[in-house]
């Protein structure tokens, strides 16, 4: 059995928000002592005063998680500024956690530190490991290869990164992560499920690549010089028009050679001077590229897809216990007042009565296929669904 507790509140004051959190939660733990949580917090909350309370309610629960621009749950669907706690309780599964340090200065370091720190903890066999991340100040694409090569493809890696306060400067700064009772930066917390548990993660964006394919001739890390041998501003001018510049509403997809699909990659920043353009996450030189374009409607029917592929691939005769959403912050600037559309449709395509539990991050980590490893996805939405 895997039971999860979800509260949420809008309350700023950390005492109250984590005796309001709590109470919600008491009922659906039905005297069960929860064994770890999952944290996705407002800026504006007193996380410190919040965590002490959570904390000295369960001594021995395992915490992690991090900021987030707005959670989004079964208890209160989305509320901008709010933040969400999910606790999770089982007889047949164990929840570890490990915590990597100084990701910005090695990041490789930093994950196989929290995989073996999580890992060591338990005898049972690893079946799902959630990441929090830092995304500041380094190529956020390397904790998904390092986690992946720490646990191999067969244990799939879901998460997404911290998001860092408003407004927003570039570089940004200030996204923060939980680990127990403290309050981090630069760090990279993970929670392991071991045991029995089932899981199945659909992932979809909305996004529709368009045009003919073309190939990235000149890259270094997330920098794009050249696509087809011409600076990558022709490339975007040529189906937006000239004087246009790279924009989040229109991402590379990137064709992924193992899969067969496509996932996106936002550009940041660009540069008059030498036509290049920065995106978030890297992209290998020699990669296949499209433009990709989507309506509000078609980002609402990614979601939507998302859950699908989920719930399909649910494994038959189970019934999944919980649902945890990452979804990407882009989607909530571009979706502005349609926002709420998105748990609205997350919920309908699932069992009345799920838990679901969910933020919107600075990029989502999800396989793009089963026994695949992790990757880091831009303007996306992913969907896990659990049980035992």
């Amino acid at each position: 059995m895997l039971r999860m507790a979800v509260g949420q509140t809008d309350e700023l004051d950390g005492e109250f928000a984590a005796q309001e959190i709590l109470s919600q939660c008491a009922d659906a733990l039905d005297g069960q002592e929860p064994q770890a949580g999952l944290l996705l917090a407002s800026h504006d909350l007193d996380i410190a005063e919040f965590l002490a309370v959570v904390t000295a309610a369960y001594p021995g629960v395992d915490l992690i998680g991090c900021s987030t621009i707005a959670p989004m749950s079964s208890v209160a669907d989305y509320i901008e500024g709010s933040t969400t706690l999910a606790l999770l309780a089982s007889d047949v599964l164990d929840f570890t956690v490990g915590l990597g340090t100084d990701v910005a200065a090695g990041a490789g370091l930093a994950a196989r530190q929290a995989v073996e720190e999580a890992t060591s903890k338990t005898d049972k066999p690893p079946a799902l490991l959630i990441v929090t991340p830092t995304v500041e100040q380094f190529d956020p694409t390397a904790v998904t290869v390092e986690i992946g090569e720490a646990l191999g493809p067969t244990v799939p890696v879901i998460g997404g990164g911290a998001a860092p306060d408003f407004p927003i400067a570039m570089p940004w700064l200030g996204g923060v992560q939980f680990y127990g009772n403290q309050v981090l930066t630069n760090s990279l917390p993970v929670l392991l499920i071991s045991g029995p548990l089932k899981v199945s993660i659909g992932v979809a964006h909305g996004w529709s690549p368009v045009g003919k394919t073309a190939v990235v001739t000149r890259a270094d890390d997330h920098t794009v010089y050249e696509i087809d041998g011409r600076p990558i501003l022709d490339f975007y001018h040529r189906y937006l028009g000239a004087g246009s510049e790279p924009a989040i509403a229109n991402p590379l997809a990137l064709l992924d050679d193992d899969t067969g699909r496509y996932y996106l990659r936002a550009p940041m920043q660009y540069n008059e001077s030498d036509g290049s353009a920065t995106f978030f996450g890297s992209i290998p030189q020699g990669a296949t590229v499209q433009l990709a374009m989507a309506t509000t409607d078609e980002i609402l029917s990614g979601t939507e897809a998302s859950v699908a592929e989920a719930v399909a691939g649910f494994p038959q005769g189970s019934m999944p216990e919980a649902a945890l959403i990452a979804s990407c912050a882009v989607r909530n600037f571009l979706l502005g007042t349609r926002t709420s559309g998105e748990i609205q449709r997350i919920r309908t395509g699932l069992d009345p009565g799920l838990p679901v539990s969910g933020f919107y991050a600075f990029g989502e980590i999800a396989p793009l296929g089963v026994n695949s490893t992790p990757s880091f996805h831009n303007e996306t939405c992913v969907t896990v669904l659990i049980g035992t």
